[in-house]
This record gives C-alpha cells, structure tokens and sequence, in this order.
C-alpha cells in the first residue's frame, strides 16, 4: 500500500530522530519562548491602550462625573454651623450637647463628696492636700493638667493676741479662736487656725482705744468733727460690705496705733439671738465666738504680690519691689463679738453716741476713748516669707481657635473648713468637670477652647489668678472671651449674678435651661426674677475676676447663692464654723443649690462655646453705660456749675453715648441677630460662596465682639491705683468690694477736680468714639 510521503521528497527538510529531550522543548526554550511572548503580548496591549488610551479616558471621566453628579444629585443640604462639626468630627449636635450634659449633673451629684475631702483639714495658701485632691479628680475625669507655679510673698500666722490691761493689770486674755463644739467635727478638729489676718503687720501695741463705727470716711469725719482724740489709740471698728484693708488704712490714716475688727450680729438682719434664734450650732444665729480672718492687704487698689505688682512672681529669685502703700505698717486683729464685750462698755457715756447701735453687750456704742489706764494690748506676730502656690489648669481644645472661655475658683481657705468660702465653688467647678468629660467621651468638641482653673492664694490677694493673669497678659488678652467665677458659691438661697453687661442677656438664657434646686416645675430664671426681677449687678473686686474685668479688659461674671437676710440661716463667714456640717444643716441641705449651680454654669459655658455668633449683647452695654452717665452728668454740672466749656464737654459725650445706645448698638446686635439664623440656615452645594461669605462675616463680627471691651483700657488706669485700667467698671474706692461705674469720672467730680473731669470727659470721648467706629464698621 502506498503511503503519502509528508516531506514531499525532500529528505533535507525531514527533522532529526533523537532518543530523549528534543532541544525546542527544554526548559531553558520554555522560558525563552515564555518570555518573548510576555514581551510581544505588553507590546500588543500597549499598542492596543494607545490606539483607544483616549476613549478610555473618556470612559473614566464620564464614569466619574456620572458618579459625582449622582453623589452631588442627593447631597444634602446643610448649615454653616453642621458644617463646623462635621469638618472637625464632632459627634454631637448642639442639642444633644446640652441634653448630654444636663442628665449626667441631673442623675449624679458628687458635691457632698469633695465638700467633705476639701473641708476636712485646714489649707491655708500653699496646702499640698487641696491641691492633690484637685489634681487626682481631674485626671479621673480624663483631663490632661498644667500647674502653673508662682512664688509670692506672704505671711503665715505665728501668734496673735488680744487683752484688757487695767491699771496696769490684765484682766482679760482673748483666745483667739472660737469655742470648739461637739456637734461640728471639723471645727473642733486637729490643727485649727488662730484668728489672724494677712498682710498685717507685726506690732505689739498696749494704748487706750476707741471706738470708730465702720471705719468709713465719714465715721472719722463724724468723730473729728466733734474733737474725738484718735491720734496713737487702738482703734475698734465693726465689719460690714466695706473691704477691712480699706477701713484699717482709714484707722492708719487717722493716727491709728493698731485696729480690732469685730462682727457685731446687729448687721447680720432678722436672725440673731437678739430676735430669739438660737446661735449656730443649735440655731441658725450667728455663733457670738466667731473670728472673721481675712486680708488687709489693699487689693482692692493692688491685687497680686504685693512686692511684684504688675508683673508676676515667676521664681523665689524674682526681682521685688517694697511693699510700701499696698500693705498696712500697723498691726491689726479680728475680734469676737463676745471677746469685745469686754472691752466696748469702758467706752460708755465717753466721746459721743453713734446713731447706729448693737448688739455687744453691755455696751452704749459711744466713742470713747477709754480712760488712760483702761487700754488694750494688740499682738500680732506673722511670718513673711516667699511661699510657693500653684493654679492648676484643665483645658479642652475647641474647634475655633483663638476663643477661650475659662471658668475659675479658688481653694485656699482660712481655716479647716471653708464650705461656703470657697469650697463650694470648688465643689461645683469639679461637678462641671464631670460634665464636660462626659461629653468629652462621646466624642464631642467645643466649638471654642473651655480652661477650668483651679486658683491658689485667692484668700491672701487674689494671688493666684492675679499672678496668671499678668504672666499672660497678651495672651489672654487677645483669646480669651469670657472669665466666669465662682466663689463663695453657696452660702444662702438667694440667688445673686454680678456680670459685665454684655453677659446678661446670655445668663438669662442659661438660667431658663436651668431647672431649680431640682424641681421640675422651677427654672433658676424664675427664681431669679422672683427674687430680684433678674437683676444684674455690677462686679467690684475682691476676688478673682478682678485681673480678668479691671485689669485686661475681658468680660467676666460670678454668680452665688447668698443669705437673704431675713430668713436664712447667718453665713458664718470666714470663720471656723464655715464648715460643711453648717453646710448641710443650714446652707444647702441635699446639696441642690450645688446642683443648680452646677448646672447654670456649665449652660453659661456652653450657650457661649456652642453658637458660632458670641452671644453678647452689645446694647444692655452701652445702655447701662449711658444710664450711669446720666447721673454723673448731672452731679458735673452741680459741682461745677458756671463752668460753660466743662458743661458743653459733658454735654457732647452725653450726645454721642445716646446716638449710640439709640443707632450703632440696636444695629449692630440686630446684625448678630440676623448673622446668628444664616449660620444655622441649610444650603445646597452650590451655593458654598453663601457659606463662604457667612464665615467671613462671623469671623469679622466675633472678633469686633472680643474687642469691644478692651477698648475700655486705660495706659494711666484710676488715680491712686493705676494698676485698674478699666474705665467703665472698677470697684468703689472707698468701699473695695462694690462696683462703681465710669470711676474715674464719678471720683473726678467728687474731688472737685476740674483739670480730672475734663481728662476724664476726654478719655471717655475718645473711647466711645472708637466703639462707634467699631460697630459701624
């Protein structure tokens, strides 16, 4: 059979027959033929992509618009404010905020708690235990903390001492400490503190003495007036609102050798044992033993170190100047009701009857003074020394920088308790701490930065905050809005709010989200108004507000719960039996005002920090401003009647305080007002230049809004005491604590002074002026 012949005869073209491998098929040929292919199919590809490379870019953007049209199609419609948190990734809402907030104080109260830790041992200025104790509670809250150190220089107390010396003999020694009694444990605990007062000056000091009222101005023209002799006496004088350094400096004015200040009940109002109530601790009456310590350093005028003023006491190595004329070179003591009783008849049918009587027994509350062998021995023995004190700092970032609101209280104490003064402050400023934390750990973010603070050496001179405060002067200065204080916080049932004008309208809010003491029925604003129709009050000095309002410029408030004078227990003030059994007893049973505070503070905090437009009201300002000119005005032109060109001076400045109040303030807050609805209004998309302009108006407005109030400062501040720069508040220089109102003008015309008030007319032009081109702008 014939077989087809494959190579077609062609032998050559036959392959070779080998036994094994053929070479095509070894491993080294796979690969080589492997790799050509992989080569010519990316050529191929390559080739192919570059042919289509621009349809297939085409592909890729049409998808891409396909689906950014689809995504923008369905994107919903948000504000300038949602836009804030969702920015920053903030989980909450400003309505779950304040919800977060108000159940975690609602549902847990811990004021008993640190009331009790704070309350039960003595801590003076410089007490490590406080400040532990501080520490340790914030750092469970979760906070990361700064302690600022300052180094001051102060007293301690060594000895002090008090006796009636008769012909030579004495035959009474004052204590000088009240009577320990068995139902209040912390007043009859280890390590009390003898009556003393700081800043006072160390003397030993045996004279006649006599009795001089209130130490006011015009007790000492009422003595002089009828020839009292002052000159070299012990001068005895009562506490009242006027600040005690003020009334010893008018005693070392008067030739005063040395001053006792005692509490007479008779100013305490309707319950005393003189109207039948019992004494504390059987009775809501004042305890007749009780000391009131205090400071007689000016700082009223001068708050801080004394030897650093205007600077801050930044080391032991600080350079340090006299303390001369911020400080008394006498020496004074505070003295019991029961303990001056001893001494005050002597006084009888000698010098003259003051019209105001007492409550000392036994006594006809005349001058004197008392014969020349009936005297008094004054010791006061105080150690001066530099003394390290600390503030500590808690801080939560906020979304917007460069706003800070700070809310502050200080610990120290004169004595083992200070339940009202200041510990329920402290109390309640860790209770807003929990608060804040709680909303801290579910993700929440301010939209401006929150500090709480922890002052040292309030009790001394506003040490702590003072220091701070002129250590970041600029600083503060350009970040902070608002400073809130909280001292003295619980010490009665009335409630009692003293701010910058511009806060109020801001605190009436927080108290209507704030209910009362725990009733569902009764907000704080409905207490408030009952009690006093809302009335906010003007700030003086005397605590730690005062380097924040009269030294920088930054509007401040501090709110407390006050004794009302007729029915509520007497505050035992500064005394041994400020304590937290009186505390639960008679101040706050249940620790519900606590609470309440608690609460309002923190609503304050966050009405301010949460709304993108600052809640300030620019028109209650310049109105109370005006209303206060008013009566200035008219006492200039009493005082300085005749005097044309000053009259047409006052006059101008009245015209432009008016249009101002009438014009550029009701525009300006109708401005916010209007500013305020389109940050929270929804947009589109495409409407993001709207957003965009919005944000550039509220940043322009809230920083006309942080200014507003610094351009009250003074380079010379108030005459006598330079250090207050603030020329609409200030406190009253002959009372310290209360506030005054354009102080500079109202103590020019009360001096008589033209050349002052026509300065001062000046000044206040030139400032108002600058707040009508600001808010015109």
């Amino acid at each position: 059979m014939n077989t087809e012949d494959p190579t077609n005869g062609n032998e050559e073209s036959q392959p070779l027959i080998h036994h094994g491998r053929t070479r095509e098929n070894s491993v080294a040929s796979i690969f080589a033929r492997g790799r050509s292919n992989t080569i010519n199919g990316l050529k191929t590809g390559y080739d192919t992509v570059k042919r289509h490379r621009v349809q297939f870019m085409y592909a890729v953007m049409a998808t891409a618009l396909l689906y950014l049209g689809f995504t923008l199609a369905f994107l919903p419609r948000t504000s300038l404010s949602r836009d804030f948190r969702r920015l920053h990734f903030s989980k909450l809402t400003k309505a779950e905020t304040y919800r977060i907030y108000l159940e975690s104080l609602q549902r847990e109260n811990h004021a008993q708690q640190h009331l009790r830790t704070y309350t039960s041992h003595r801590h003076l200025t410089g007490d490590e235990d406080a400040l532990q104790y501080t520490v340790d509670e914030l750092k469970a809250l979760g906070f990361s903390l700064k302690l600022e150190k300052y180094y001051p220089w102060l007293n301690t107390p060594v000895d002090t001492g008090m006796s009636l010396v008769i012909g030579g003999n004495t035959v009474f020694e004052s204590e000088m400490m009240e009577d320990f009694v068995a139902e209040d444990p912390s007043s009859s605990g280890p390590h009390p503190v003898r009556a003393f007062h700081g800043y006072s000056a160390n003397g030993n000091v045996t004279a006649s003495f006599v009795y001089c009222g209130y130490g006011k101005s015009e007790d000492y023209d009422l003595l002089k007036d009828h020839g009292i002799d002052l000159k070299g006496k012990v001068h005895i004088i009562r506490y009242d609102s006027m600040f005690r350094g003020l009334k010893v400096k008018n005693a070392e004015a008067h030739g005063a050798s040395a001053v006792i200040l005692y509490t007479d009940t008779f100013d305490d109002g309707n319950v005393t044992e003189a109207n039948g109530y019992k004494a504390y601790p059987h009775g809501p009456a004042r305890n007749p033993s009780g000391f009131q310590r205090g400071s007689v350093e000016y700082f009223t005028e001068f708050p801080g170190d004394p030897t650093t003023p205007g600077y801050a006491s930044k080391s032991p190595n600080t350079k340090r100047t006299s303390p001369m004329g911020k400080i008394p070179t006498i020496p004074s003591i505070p003295m019991s009701q029961r303990d001056i009783a001893k001494l005050l008849p002597h006084l009888n049918n000698k010098g003259i009857a003051f019209d105001v009587g007492g409550n000392v027994k036994g006594f006809e509350y005349f001058s004197g003074p008392s014969d020349p062998d009936v005297q008094v021995r004054v010791f006061n023995q105080q150690e001066y020394k530099i003394k390290e004190i600390t503030d500590v700092i808690a801080e939560i970032p906020g979304i917007l920088g460069g706003s800070t609101i700070i809310i502050g209280n200080h610990r120290d104490s004169w004595t083992v308790g200070g339940a009202g003064d200041p510990n329920s402050g402290s109390s309640i400023l860790l209770e807003v701490a929990r608060g804040l934390s709680e909303l801290v750990s579910k993700g929440w973010r301010p939209l401006r930065t929150i500090q709480l603070v922890s002052w040292d050496g309030e009790e001394p001179a506003m040490l702590g905050s003072t220091e701070y405060g002129e250590n970041h002067a600029s600083r503060l200065q350009k970040q902070v809005l608002t400073y809130f204080n909280l001292d003295t916080a619980i010490s009665g049932s009335q409630f009692k709010c003293e701010a910058n004008p511009l806060l109020s309208e801001l605190l009436r809010k927080s108290a209507a989200s704030t209910r009362f003491s725990g009733k569902p029925d009764d907000t704080l604003l409905d207490v408030w108004e009952s009690q006093s129709q809302g009335h906010v009050g003007i700030l003086g000095s005397g605590t730690d507000f005062a380097v924040f309002q009269n030294h920088l410029g930054i509007p401040s408030a501090n709110f407390k719960f006050v004794a009302d004078g007729r029915d509520d227990a007497v505050y035992q003030y500064h005394t041994n039996y400020d304590t937290y059994t009186w505390m639960e007893k008679y101040g706050d049973p249940g620790y519900h005002l606590h609470n309440t505070m608690a609460i309002f503070t923190g609503m304050a905090v966050l009405q301010l920090s949460e709304n993108e437009v600052v809640n300030f009201s620019v028109h209650d300002y310049i109105k109370d401003i005006g209303r206060y000119y008013e009566t200035w005005y008219e006492m200039l032109n009493q005082t300085f009647t005749g005097n044309e060109f000053m009259q047409e001076k006052a006059r101008n400045l009245s015209t432009l305080i008016t249009h101002i109040v009438n014009h550029e303030s009701l525009a300006f807050d109708h401005q916010t007002a209007s500013l305020r609805k389109l940050v929270v209004r929804d947009y589109p998309w495409y409407k993001i230049h709207n957003k965009i302009s919005i944000y550039i108006n509220l940043t322009k407005l809230n920083a006309k809004l942080k200014r507003l109030d610094r351009l009250f400062l003074t380079d010379r501040g108030l005459k006598d005491r330079d250090w207050m720069k603030h020329a609409i508040f200030g406190p009253d220089k002959l009372l310290g604590y209360k506030g005054d109102v354009l102080p500079g003008l109202h103590e020019a015309v009360l001096g008589g002074s033209s050349q002052e008030t026509l300065e001062w007319l000046h000044l206040l032009h030139k400032q108002m002026r600058l707040v009508k081109e600001l808010l015109a702008s």
